[in-house]
């Protein structure tokens, strides 16, 4: 039974990229691709080798699942243990799915599945926004082939989820730099904030996008005559955001994992998450630990080079760190891509509100994580802000349908 609540799972995953398609043919193929691809990695995982990364936080949280699903009495009770943002919403996500439909490791991983799918389709969505049709395509395939989305597109883990709601985010911020619509910013909180349920720290790309909005509309609060009919419009956002980053300052609320303001100022827990997260035989070398807050100058800098392109051929000590030095590789290449693309990320409004809130995530993970094996999976969040910036310079993937094969054909006999 088990089984065939899984199996219901992947069929309802199905079905919604079949009706996604019938609507946007242009995304077909990637989709089609990328959710064949999944398929087999998912029941090859279930059924004959366990995935990478799938014996920790994905056994840890569906355990826990399993236990808040036996130990509630009902819908009401289970209700009651809700748990608010944080690492346990996936938790209680997947005790609701357990209550609603019955026990079914395969069918929670289903539900990764339909938001790494999601992903994809709002990824494309957002390249045809920011580039064209032809950019769109080809950085979709990159999408759907790259591994580490592939790999937790499979697993019960917070990386999908929180992939498809950064990239909400994102195409909010986009759109409100294109029309500087309301509604915009509305899209954008609401995918900082659901990203923000898996994850305290994707809150922080929020802050960074509500304080660029307060700067354009105090800029223009002076330029706009009172008389103007946006003028009260403005006014009243400006207020909002003087409210809500006041109200962060002097401790009103918290962003989970973040704490209050005076959390995220105390260098003293900082220096002591370094040191907690550098452990185990994928860890960082230990001369990067920092021990002082001056050593964040001139550390920190180097662990964000090592959460982003870690591990390095010097920290292999086992055949499976091969995995992630090939993972690393990827993302030099993205890089420097993205190096070669600045001219038109520095031209471009979105871009480069993109690029400032992907080195904060950097820079915080970087000097949160201190072990690449953890690292690896963090950055897989952020992956399609690496496409994105880089997109017009990939290479293109060539998927020859049969009229493209028909009209080769007639070209060599000509």
């Amino acid at each position: 039974m088990a089984d065939f609540f899984g199996f219901t799972g992947i069929f309802f995953v199905t079905l919604v990229t079949l009706l996604i398609t019938t609507r946007w043919p242009a995304v077909a193929n990637i989709l089609y691709v990328a959710l064949t691809v999944r398929i087999i990695v998912l029941l090859i995982g279930y059924y004959v080798v366990p995935l990478p990364d799938s014996t920790g936080d994905a056994s840890s949280f569906e355990g826990e699942a399993l236990r808040m699903f036996k130990t509630s009495t009902g819908f009401s009770n289970l209700l009651s243990q809700y748990p608010g943002p944080g690492s346990n919403f996936i938790v209680w996500i997947i005790a609701l799915l357990y209550l609603f439909f019955g026990e079914s490791k395969l069918m929670a991983q289903s539900l990764s599945l339909l938001f790494g799918m999601g992903s994809i389709f709002l990824g494309w969505l957002l390249l045809r926004k920011i580039w064209d049709e032809h950019v769109a395509l080809k950085a979709g395939w990159v999408l759907a082939l790259f591994p580490s989305l592939i790999l937790y597109s499979c697993l019960t883990m917070r990386e999908a989820y929180i992939s498809f709601f950064l990239v909400l985010a994102l195409y909010g911020v986009v759109n409100w730099t294109r029309v500087g619509s309301f509604n915009s910013v509305v899209v954008a909180m609401i995918g900082f904030i659901g990203a923000m349920f898996f994850h305290g720290a994707m809150f922080m790309g929020a802050i960074v996008f509500l304080g660029i909005v307060g700067l354009r509309n105090f800029r223009e609060m002076f330029i706009r005559p009172i008389s103007s009919p946006h003028y009260l419009k403005t006014l009243m956002i400006s207020l909002f955001l003087i409210i809500f980053f006041g109200s962060y300052i002097l401790g009103k609320f918290e962003v989970p994992k973040l704490g209050t303001f005076k959390d995220i100022i105390k260098i003293e827990s900082l220096l002591t998450q370094t040191q907690n997260s550098t452990r185990g035989d994928a860890s960082y070398p230990e001369w990067l630990i920092i021990d002082k807050p001056v050593q964040l100058i001139y550390k920190g800098p180097i662990r964000m080079v090592y959460f982003v392109f870690s591990p390095f051929p010097w920290d292999i000590t086992k055949m499976s760190h091969l995995i992630g030095m090939m993972d690393a590789f990827f993302y030099m290449y993205l890089v420097y891509l993205i190096f070669l693309n600045q001219k038109t990320i520095r031209l471009d409004n979105a871009l480069k509100i993109i690029l400032i809130i992907l080195f904060l995530y950097i820079l915080l993970f970087g000097i949160a994580v201190g072990n690449f094996g953890t690292g690896i999976r963090h950055r897989s969040k952020f992956i399609l802000m690496f496409i994105l910036l880089a997109a017009p310079l990939l290479p293109k993937f060539v998927m020859l349908t049969k009229d493209k094969l028909y009209n080769k054909k007639i070209l060599k006999t000509k």
